[in-house]
């Protein structure tokens, strides 16, 4: 029984744990996505800050200062006067985002990528190409944003529409005979021109790294682990405590109850302690009460038993002499009907003698002849009338 006892609470412990557990897993498993999407979000958020921050660099250098200045200079400035403080709206951005990540605590990865860049740092790679290429076919994509693996490490990469050529800026794009002596001094001839009015120059490329973010992540979620952990085993040993001791143990006691009786039937009508929970003490009210009822049925049933057996037993009693008397009356008649022997047919009677005439022919007395065929015998007496004629002077008949 006890060895009954420790498995049924092993399997009971066994599986309590297995549920917390779980539950354990998915929770973490929940919270790190949720974390990791919490990151993405601030990652694209920061991104997009840079992007638009830049991209409003660009196009004030594009719509108003590069336009005013040249208005200004048309006259002053020398032809071969080339400035990329004011002229390129390009290294503009490059530095001024300089500046800013080296205030900014936070790194990242900026770039404003080109095909063919006049800065040969600015050369798109081929994931940058693809997209430059992909914005000049569709003038329908605007952004691309995903997370990409570079060199085991992840990244959390934004690739934005960048500079479309406009006509103030073909004079150092479009063929290098335009463009300033002092540019092609600064870059040389071959790079960056050749462009087209409202081509998609370039892409704003940005990476945010997401390894610290989920070092961060992956140290929070074992923190929260740890403890979730150590709050579930306590939960979990709590609830098996509280579960042996208000659930389990009731519920066995009753279930041993049940069982000696369903062995033991004169255990009928035992009556258990309540529980002290609402629902299993209504069971234990339910458990009294069947036992109290099958005590009554029962008892009932064997007064009844009783009473059916002693009217049996007395209707066996009187079935038992009638069948006796009966065989007395049969004994005693077979025992007369043994004792008479039937005398049948016509009898030969001489009418004088009156002797009987038998089979083989010879006469005989009456009284022979009876004696001979049945069991009767006679003793001798004598009539009235005899009496009278033979006997007058003696009065054996007198009244």
């Amino acid at each position: 029984m006890n060895d009954k006892k420790f498995r049924a609470n092993f399997r009971f412990l066994s599986s309590i744990s297995v549920i917390v557990i779980l539950l354990g897993v998915i929770s973490i498993g929940v919270i790190n996505w949720r974390l990791k999407q919490h990151t993405l979000d601030e990652a694209k958020e920061k991104a997009m800050i840079i992007l638009d921050r830049n991209i409003a660099t660009h196009t004030y250098f594009t719509h108003q200062l590069k336009p005013a200045v040249f208005e200004k200079l048309k006259n002053l400035a020398d032809e071969k006067y080339f400035d990329p403080k004011w002229m390129s709206s390009t290294y503009a951005v490059k530095e001024i985002d300089a500046y800013y990540q080296s205030v900014s605590k936070g790194k990242y990865y900026y770039k404003e990528a080109a095909i063919n860049a006049r800065n040969p740092q600015n050369e798109a790679d081929e994931f940058e190409k693809d997209f430059i290429e992909k914005l000049n076919k569709n003038s329908e994509i605007k952004e691309l944003s995903k997370i990409k693996y570079i060199d085991g490490d992840p990244f959390f990469i934004v690739l934005r529409r960048g500079e479309t050529m406009e006509k103030s800026c073909l004079r150092c794009h479009s063929v290098s005979e335009n463009a300033p002596e002092d540019l092609i001094a600064y870059y040389g001839s071959d790079r960056s021109f050749g462009r087209y009015e409202g081509e998609v120059v370039s892409t704003i490329s940005i990476r945010i790294p997401l390894t610290a973010a989920y070092k961060d992540i992956n140290q929070i979620i074992l923190f929260l682990a740890v403890v979730s952990i150590l709050v579930l085993l306590i939960a979990s040993g709590l609830a098996t405590f509280l579960g042996k001791r208000w659930i389990y143990d009731p519920i066995s006691y009753i279930g041993s109850k049940a069982k000696e009786i369903s062995e033991n039937p004169q255990k009928i009508g035992v009556q258990i302690d309540l529980p002290t929970s609402k629902e299993l003490s209504e069971l234990g009210g339910a458990f009294n009460s069947m036992s109290s009822q099958l005590k009554q049925e029962r008892d009932q049933l064997e007064k009844t038993i009783s009473k059916r057996t002693l009217e049996l037993r007395e209707t066996n009693t009187a079935l038992e002499k009638e069948v006796i008397l009966k065989e007395k009356t049969i004994f005693d008649l077979e025992k007369a009907l043994s004792e008479i022997k039937t005398l049948s047919g016509l009898l030969p009677i001489c009418s004088h003698c009156k002797k009987i005439r038998d089979d083989k022919g010879y006469w005989q007395e009456v009284e022979a002849y009876i004696h001979k065929h049945s069991e009767a015998k006679f003793s001798h007496s004598i009539c009235q009338v005899c009496a009278k004629k033979h006997y007058p002077d003696f009065d054996i008949y007198d009244d």
